[in-house]
């Protein structure tokens, strides 16, 4: 039986290249080739954002959650950043990134968390609508990229 995921409190500047490192892999996986630079930039620039929960995964895989405040919408936390190393098979540290997440928006005093995700990434998608997620709105252009991404909302109150 694998342990529990092990989860803490990430430090900026100290976690971010790690993280930076953990969604270049992902992405590498999921999609094929990535331009690894250019991503992992988009990666440390968010940690300029006002941050809610920056969460880092340590076993027993890594991966990290970086939650924002500062959108549109105030009363809503922004989950910006959700990834796992893709090294091995799935052993339940996305879902303990998002539970403390969740955790962090409700003890925070947030109405809703609010994420985008590609409409293929089927994984990421069965991972939201199991925590409660429902699509918010229509899928949109990736700004940079181009491809579809879907709203996802899930009300706390």
């Amino acid at each position: 039986m694998d342990p529990h995921p092990v989860i803490r409190a990430g430090r900026v500047p100290d976690d971010v290249e790690g993280c930076a490192g953990i969604w270049v892999r992902a992405l590498a996986v999921r999609d094929g080739s990535v331009d690894a630079e250019t991503m992992a930039e988009r990666v440390r620039v968010a940690f300029g954002n006002p941050i809610v929960r920056f969460a880092v995964a340590t076993s027993p895989r890594a991966g990290f959650a970086l939650l924002e405040s500062g959108r549109p919408d105030p009363a809503e936390a922004y989950l910006h950043y959700l990834a796992v190393d893709p090294d091995g098979t799935g052993r339940g540290v996305g879902g303990a990134l998002m539970a403390d997440a969740i955790a962090h928006a409700r003890a925070a005093g947030f109405r809703a968390v609010t994420l985008e995700v590609r409409t293929d990434n089927t994984r990421a998608i069965e991972l939201y609508l199991r925590d409660g997620f429902v699509p918010d709105g229509e899928a949109t252009p990736h700004p940079t990229a181009g491809y579809p991404m879907q709203p996802y909302r899930l009300a706390l109150d």
